[in-house]
């Protein structure tokens, strides 16, 4: 579309296009200029006086935040999102994703995302893919960073368990929470930094938190060591929460009695939880199913 960016975009509104994703391949690695190129694709679209989301593929970190010496005003004055490191193809370059966007919730919020690429998922026949359970955290952690949820998978070849990691409606209510802010770990043994092409994910554990309108927290525990790992939380020490509250696990679809903290057995090589707590006050006592803490 070089040159022939207001063409494109009158083209694409006139076809009844909602999502433009504008790729860089090739492009320059001049911030100012980078910029400047998306700016002229923002501005055609915005002519054709149709909302289309706009997507940014420009591969790092440094279009998220505000840069004043090019008088830049960050992602979200370009675009709706803005991919912030390189593809996800394997379960290495996922972490890697996950570790960038870790330091960049503070750029994202309501018309304005990071993304930290697409969710891979684990059904055969498809060129890249993780195994059930990492695709599953990878939707967890996703759905807590408030990140664009875009299936990079055969659609007509989605195994059942696929099918049901994107079709969870309760993560997605996490994901699509109108107060749009982005989750960030709260606790983190992980080394800053990339794994280098070769290498190995490290043994580390995160817990991602993202506060949801209503007064509960998303949570999403996850264990990237090899071996399962027994994980605790404390609702005062890590989340803020005062007092008891109900926890939800939004896989196994089971609420635990009121509780002021949490532990449970996590599965490695990438294993997770996915919680939804609500401090006590904020619900009437429900009818409370009691499950033993299962393995993730």
């Amino acid at each position: 579309s070089k040159g022939y960016e207001r063409i494109d975009a009158a083209t694409f509104a006139d076809w009844g296009i909602d999502y433009l994703k504008d790729d860089s391949c090739h492009a320059t690695e001049m911030h100012a200029y980078a910029f400047h190129q998306y700016t002229l694709m923002r501005d055609a679209l915005n002519a054709t006086g149709r909302h289309i989301f706009f997507s940014l593929c420009g591969w790092n970190p440094w279009y998220a935040p505000p840069d004043k010496e090019l008088h830049y005003d960050g992602g979200a004055s370009v675009g709706n999102s803005w991919r912030i490191a390189q593809d996800c193809y394997d379960w290495r370059t996922t972490f890697n994703a996950i570790q960038v966007n870790a330091r960049l919730a503070a750029y994202a919020g309501p018309g304005g995302w990071n993304d930290p690429d697409m969710l891979l998922g684990s059904s055969p026949g498809v060129a890249n893919w993780l195994r059930p359970h990492q695709s599953r955290t990878q939707f967890s952690l996703w759905c807590v960073m408030a990140a664009p949820l875009l299936i990079g998978s055969k659609m007509l070849n989605l195994t059942a368990f696929d099918l049901e990691t994107y079709t969870n409606t309760d993560a997605i209510s996490v994901n699509q929470d109108p107060l749009g802010i982005q989750g960030r770990p709260v606790v983190d043994t992980c080394p800053e930094g990339e794994v280098p092409e070769k290498g190995t994910v490290p043994s580390c554990h995160q817990v991602w938190t993202k506060p949801l309108h209503n007064g509960s927290t998303a949570v999403a525990i996850v264990n990237f060591s090899p071996e399962p790992k027994y994980m605790h939380i404390d609702f005062a020490t890590d989340l803020g929460i005062d007092g008891k509250a109900f926890v939800r696990d939004l896989w196994l679809k089971h609420r635990f009695p009121p509780t002021n903290s949490f532990a449970t057995q996590v599965l490695g090589d990438g294993g997770s939880v996915m919680l939804l707590i609500t401090p006590l006050e904020l619900l009437p006592s429900p009818s409370v199913d009691t499950v033993e803490q299962k393995t993730q």
